[in-house]
């Protein structure tokens, strides 16, 4: 038996140039965004956690914007799909991932 599953992460470029991604509540909050407005925009990030309020998510350039500073980086969205066979009793024998 087969089963297939996508999973979204959005992750943005630190200071040291490592990728660091946001909690799946604030990836799900930006993923609902781009749904509501396809055309793309921003996402201010403080409106579903507080500790990202000064930061906005422009979507046409990829970056997080922090708006006290004028700082910004670069920001990604990855979407991982996931295959799952050979499911018997809550057993996964066999799983793949694909990005």
């Amino acid at each position: 038996m087969l089963h297939a599953s996508a999973v979204v992460v959005w992750e943005w470029l630190n200071e040291h140039g490592r990728w660091r991604p946001y909690s799946p509540t604030v990836s799900h909050h930006i993923e609902a965004v781009i749904r509501s407005d396809p055309r793309g925009g921003s996402v201010v990030l403080g409106q579903v956690d507080n500790r990202l309020s000064p930061y906005i998510l422009d979507l046409q350039s990829m970056h997080q914007f922090r708006q006290d500073t004028g700082k910004k980086t670069r920001a990604e969205r990855w979407e991982w799909l996931l295959l799952l066979w050979g499911c018997r009793c809550g057993v996964v024998t066999r799983l793949v991932l694909f990005v």
